[in-house]
């Protein structure tokens, strides 16, 4: 803390949760600094004296020199084996072999958690950081294709001659699973703005919601068809709790209604070929995605969710979950492309994800992502923009 600084101050910090700034030395004499700090725990875990705070966008460890850094190196997580040295483009790309590569393998196998393996060690005169970043994640892309697993990097180191710049910082894009939506410093918040929602809900609303978070979790594991089936079925429940009835377009009704006078005239002259009403029945039943489709967007629409700018395509979804309903398989239109079927997923997580917080009233921050970094934003900025 800076001398004189009061402490009333100090205590509107605290209550109202404003993001601070970081900046000092640490032990071993190496500058620390992080752009946005919130406040997670006024009493640290353990021995530890002081309180702790979540670095919204990384922490920069180190002092960067004067110029552009000539070499860059990005400890690998999934990625344990291999011996790389190659140049592109004026890249000089290598790898610093891990020490212990099938103890790490092993570890972040049993455990599930995020291990680092080898080393990526880039090298090139005149570029600014973010370009090495970017092309840092362009070959951790390809390695996850190769080694089929994810692999991602959570710290950066940045030299120059005399100088080594280290920041920390989650990358996304790796995970499949939806995770965590709500930060952990904001749950305080997110209960004691939704319980009161909760209990205000009929049962018939409670039971959806309910049904709804289990299907999203759901989701986060198993087969890739039956995901995407899990994570397309709350919508439907949801409305029909919610009592939203959707509506044919104007071009669509008038479709429907000459088929059903032409079956009509069909009937007159062979009235023995239907007499239960399946064919009748069987016209009706193609307009019934139309009118949920219509009540979906209008639904979201309602608690300010954007589906089209948030990039979730309805009909790709209500065609895989109607094909691995019928035949066990995924839509013909993402076959082709496991990312497609993969972005189709994550998206649908997040958005039902977004839905359910904003019908239980939740006005705070979300997880989020923004040119493949994971971000903190306010939920009103989540619900009209795409991850990316």
């Amino acid at each position: 803390m800076k001398e004189g600084f009061s402490y009333v101050a100090a205590i509107k910090l605290i209550s109202e949760r404003i993001p601070v700034q970081l900046s000092g030395v640490m032990n071993d004499g190496r500058p620390i600094k992080a752009a946005a700090l919130y406040l997670t725990n006024t009493q640290a875990t353990g021995n530890l004296p002081g309180v702790e705070f979540t670095a919204l966008e990384g922490v920069a460890l180190g002092q960067p020199g004067d110029t552009h850094p000539p070499e860059s190196r990005y400890p690998l997580t999934g990625c344990f084996d291999g011996n790389i040295s190659l140049v592109h483009d004026g890249w000089e790309i290598k790898t610093i072999p891990c020490p212990s590569p099938n103890a790490a393998q092993a570890l972040a196998k049993k455990w599930h958690i995020p291990v680092e393996g080898m080393v990526l060690q880039l090298r090139r005169e005149g570029l600014p950081m973010v370009q090495h970043q970017d092309f840092a994640r362009v070959v951790m892309t390809l390695l996850s294709l190769a080694s089929g697993t994810g692999v991602s990097c959570d710290r950066h180191f940045f030299t120059w001659a005399k100088e080594e710049l280290e920041i920390w910082r989650h990358g996304t894009g790796d995970e499949i699973g939806p995770g965590a939506i709500v930060p952990a410093f904001e749950l305080v918040k997110f209960l004691e703005q939704t319980l009161s929602t909760w209990q205000s809900l009929s049962q018939d609303q409670w039971n959806a919601l309910r049904l709804a978070i289990d299907y999203i979790n759901l989701s986060a594991r198993g087969y890739l068809d039956t995901r995407l089936f899990h994570i397309f079925q709350p919508w439907e429940f949801l409305i029909k709790a919610w009592g939203i009835k959707g509506v044919l377009s104007e071009s669509e009704a008038c479709l429907r209604s000459r088929l059903l006078q032409t079956r009509k005239q069909w009937n007159q002259d062979h009235s023995n070929c239907d007499v239960t009403g399946f064919w009748g029945g069987r016209i009706s039943l193609i307009f019934d995605w139309p009118k949920l489709k219509d009540a979906i967007i209008h639904f979201a629409i309602s608690f300010g969710l954007d589906l089209k700018r948030i990039g979730l395509d309805l009909d790709l979804l209500n065609d895989t979950r109607n094909n691995v309903a019928h035949s066990g398989k995924l839509s013909e239109n993402l076959t082709d492309s496991n990312r497609q079927a993969l972005g189709l997923l994550t998206t649908g997580q997040y958005c039902l994800q977004l839905l359910i917080l904003r019908m239980l009233a939740y006005q705070g921050q979300v997880y989020h992502a923004t040119g493949g970094w994971s971000s903190i934003v306010e939920i009103d900025q989540a619900l009209t923009t795409g991850r990316t």
